[in-house]
């Protein structure tokens, strides 16, 4: 009970200093924001000051907060889906040279594909809605966690194979027992990449598509002139990246503490 008793502590201020990092560098952006403004007397229609921004968010927080929302959904499902369509190409890849010869090129030549080019044909196809912004995630996001989680099962230890092999374990049992646990390090290298990628690309879906989101608030506030929503919106964004950044590597951290 002792212990216990001791490691709260412990994990409270840990947690602060943690926090503390990210609070101070805000701050040192805001002073650095508001200076800028006031000593170029930028004009507030090119950037607001940060009090104009904040009574900006204030008065639109239920408009804000749905967008948050519904951005959210639409990056949440899109980045599930590539985080399967990732694994289980890495798999393939990793298990099967002809699978990669084949298959390989083709997926290499669809990440490369433009998604503004490509966007007009997946609103044909999935519509204006939460199809084609899963679609947008899934194109930006899974590249980056198929290639880590590639190099992840390649880079197994040999006594660990060679010890499941002497065991009579199958495929599948040395897939999840042995090469994806040693491979979610480099899994998450990739998903942190993919994470705030998916934010990013679920509101370029949103912007293109007219869907409901953070990408048409942003759009619709700038057509409008409505310059304090835009950089609320904006600034939300930001901080809606660097708080998905960081749930990942907190995660990371919980799955992977054994390897410590």
């Amino acid at each position: 009970m002792a212990d216990v008793a001791a490691t709260a502590p412990n994990r409270a201020g840990s947690l602060l200093r943690a926090a503390l990092g990210p609070l101070v560098f805000a701050l040192v952006i805001v002073v650095i924001w508001k200076a800028a403004v006031t000593v170029f007397a930028v004009p507030p229609y090119i950037m607001p000051p940060p009090e104009a921004t904040l009574a900006a968010f204030e008065a639109n927080f239920g408009k804000i907060g749905l967008s948050v929302a519904l951005t959210l959904r639409n990056a949440a499902a899109g980045l599930v889906v590539a985080f399967l369509v990732a694994i289980g190409l890495a798999a393939l890849f990793v298990n099967s040279q002809k699978a990669t010869h084949a298959v390989l090129p083709i997926v290499i030549g669809l990440r490369t594909a433009p998604v503004l080019a490509i966007a007009p044909i997946l609103i044909m196809v999935f519509g204006r809605g939460i199809g084609t912004a899963i679609v947008v995630v899934v194109i930006v996001s899974f590249f980056p966690i198929m290639v880590n989680a590639m190099k992840g099962f390649s880079s197994t230890r040999k006594n660990a194979l060679e010890l499941m092999h002497v065991l009579g374990a199958s495929r599948v049992q040395l897939f999840l027992k042995v090469r994806f646990p040693f491979a979610l390090p480099f899994i998450f290298a990739g998903l942190r990449s993919a994470a705030t990628s998916a934010i990013l690309s679920a509101m370029l879906a949103e912007w293109l598509s007219g869907a409901p989101g953070l990408g048409s608030l942003i759009l619709d506030a700038a057509s409008y002139r409505k310059n304090d929503l835009l950089w609320a919106a904006v600034v939300v964004s930001m901080l809606l990246a660097y708080l998905i950044f960081s749930a990942t590597t907190l995660v990371e951290k919980r799955l992977t503490s054994w390897r410590s």
